[in-house]
């Protein structure tokens, strides 16, 4: 709960610079969002370590494999990196970028889930013979 609350008060320290900083110099504040965004993250590196033995101890109880986690790590990483990426496009006014980065993003989550996929269908024939 305290990782939430520090969140949200450096967000809200970020809107308050950015609404002053945008008046005099526009073009920090993309640098304040970047700055913004990196606290964030070293924000979450703890509870993402919770979460990620959280997900070792399942699939160790139901003997999957660690790659399954690797690959949902993956995916996951590039879905918010991606989205990221969208909106700071979008934000910067280059939609048609920011739709060629959607695209790409969706295909390479695709890819990243074959391996996945390919053994869903092993499985689905062998129930059928």
């Amino acid at each position: 709960m305290t990782v939430i609350i520090k969140i949200t008060a450096v967000t809200l320290i970020f809107i308050c610079c950015a609404v002053f900083i945008r008046q005099y110099r526009p073009e920090y504040t993309l640098l304040l969002r970047f700055s913004a965004i990196i606290i964030i993250v070293f924000l979450l590196l703890d509870e993402a370590q919770v979460l990620l033995k959280e997900f070792d101890y399942i699939f160790s109880q139901f003997n999957i494999s660690v790659e399954h986690l690797t690959l949902l790590l993956k995916v996951g990483f590039v879905a918010l990196l991606s989205d990221f990426i969208i909106d700071t496009l979008k934000d910067s006014g280059d939609n048609s970028l920011a739709g060629i980065v959607a695209v790409a993003s969706r295909i390479v989550i695709i890819s990243f889930s074959l391996p996945v996929l390919k053994g869903i269908i092993i499985i689905c024939r062998d129930l059928i013979k």
